[in-house]
């Protein structure tokens, strides 16, 4: 029986994998590996388990060929997106990659595909700007097109092509996004990717070259993003005001000896009442089948075991943790406020000014 169908099938109708024991139906597995490669996922996994599909596994079930090469074309854009050095032609209808190592000091890029010879940035990936920053070209831009939300509005019965994406699959038009998405750029492959505007989480991953990145500052991102002191939420439709950074970051700086020693007096003796009593419950449910008199010496020797050790591994516990969480708030968070411009501060007899300017 076919674990996704459900439906019985001869033995010879469930291809083997070379990643793991799990056998579906050859007709499920071709289905789900189309819905996939259109996707332009190129990470597959069985469909049962996390394992990575092996790539002679996928053309043999597939048996494609225009899938196959869709999906060998998928591979080869993740493993270019993914090079720091590769830049995609911001021309419409070019797919071409430049390769440009070594060209921070000398940014203009020209594409060498037979007919375009465009030139464009390295460093904002945009179309060249002379004479422009590129913030300067970034903000002409912004003004020029608008906010995503325009963009959809003025374009809704236009066309539009994803780009570095040569296959009609992926040309879509504006109206099919709903009309409460907002329409952003991948920072590092250009794609655009869509995402409900209603305060969801942040941690973006795109299809396409598997970068990470948030939602608010489009910036590819660590899993410390969102615990920094970097004005991004997990979940909201915007980050901190300015305003609101300095003063949590303050707000930080001087609570933190208070905080961590709050945190101290109660993190030792949880751990040491609970590590006895989580040592007790484990050797309980581990020989509950031996008698009783056996798993009562057992029980009280680990938890007599654990009573002296507990007060150990509180205290190593916590000697490690209060160094760390110091140096992370007296370390970063005087970095963010100097970044904010916090570190310019006037003062006067009257006391010490601080201007936030709020951006909005």
């Amino acid at each position: 029986e076919c674990p996704l169908c459900l439906a019985e099938c001869s033995s010879e109708f469930f291809p083997e994998l070379l990643c793991c024991t799990h056998r579906s139906c050859l007709d499920c597995m071709q289905q789900y590996l189309r819905i996939e490669i259109s996707e332009s996922r190129v990470n597959i996994n069985c469909p049962e388990c996390s394992e990575p599909m092996h790539p002679n596994d996928i053309r043999l079930i597939l048996n494609n060929e225009n899938l196959l090469e869709k999906y060998e074309d998928f591979m080869l854009r993740r493993v270019l997106a993914a090079d720091p050095d590769s830049r995609w032609c911001p021309a419409p209808d070019c797919n071409f990659v430049v390769l440009a190592t070594g060209c921070a000091s000398c940014p203009r890029l020209l594409c060498q595909r037979p007919g375009c010879g465009s030139s464009f940035c390295y460093h904002c990936k945009a179309l060249w700007h002379p004479n422009q920053t590129c913030d300067a070209a970034r903000a002409q831009r912004s003004s020029i097109y608008g906010s995503s939300s325009n963009f959809k509005n003025t374009q809704r019965t236009k066309q539009f092509k994803i780009p570095n994406m040569e296959d009609a699959d992926f040309n879509r038009k504006t109206n099919l996004f709903c009309p409460g998405d907002d329409i952003k750029p991948c920072p590092r492959c250009q794609v655009l990717i869509a995402k409900m505007d209603d305060g969801s989480c942040n941690h973006m991953t795109c299809a396409l070259c598997g970068s990470e990145f948030c939602w608010l500052c489009m910036k590819e991102i660590s899993d410390l993003h969102y615990l920094s002191p970097s004005g991004c939420t997990f979940w909201g439709k915007k980050p901190w005001s300015r305003k609101k950074k300095i003063l949590w970051q303050l707000g930080t700086l001087v609570g933190a000896p208070v905080g961590i020693a709050l945190l101290a007096g109660i993190a030792v003796p949880a751990m040491i009442i609970g590590i006895p009593i989580w040592v007790g419950r484990k050797l309980y449910a581990r020989f509950k089948t031996v008698s009783k008199h056996k798993r009562n010496i057992i029980i009280t020797s680990g938890v007599a075991a654990s009573v002296l050790v507990a007060p150990a591994i509180a205290g190593v516990a916590v000697g490690m943790g209060v160094p760390i969480l110091l140096a992370y708030i007296y370390g970063v968070v005087p970095v963010s406020l100097c970044q904010n411009g916090v570190c310019g501060v006037s003062a006067s007899p009257l006391g010490v000014r601080i201007d936030f300017d709020d951006d909005e």
